[in-house]
């Protein structure tokens, strides 16, 4: 008997809490017009010739590029900065299969790994 009014009561708590959510979501964010710093996009994803990176809103001086493997293996790629915080990343002379590129700034003290398919 108590073990069933213990998962009812957190039955009924997650109930709340999700519309609660709910209804949070519906009204509008005071926070919707602060301006996100390091918005990075990748594409395509699935990549098949290269990868295109581009970086907006941020304070970077000296963006690093590392690509590695699903299994770890550091990969050689060679960067074209494009300008304006765009980056072409070649790939089409790696096997099918799933990727990290890790985006480093030192001075930003910035480091983050995204996950894409080489198909």
């Amino acid at each position: 008997m108590h073990n069933k009014l213990i998962i009812l009561t957190l039955l009924t708590a997650f109930a709340f809490s999700a519309s609660a959510q709910q209804s949070v979501e519906q009204k509008d964010d005071p926070f919707s017009d602060v301006i996100q710093e390091n918005k990075i996009q990748i594409y395509p994803n699935p990549a098949v010739e290269h990868l295109t990176v581009q970086i907006s809103n941020s304070d970077f001086e000296n963006v690093q590029f590392e690509l590695h493997s699903i299994i770890g293996n550091k990969m050689t790629v060679r960067v074209q900065d494009l300008g304006s915080g765009k980056y072409k990343i070649p790939v089409d002379g790696f096997a099918t299969g799933y990727y990290f590129l890790i985006i480093t700034d030192e001075k930003a003290r910035f480091k983050k790994a995204y996950k894409f398919l080489k198909d």
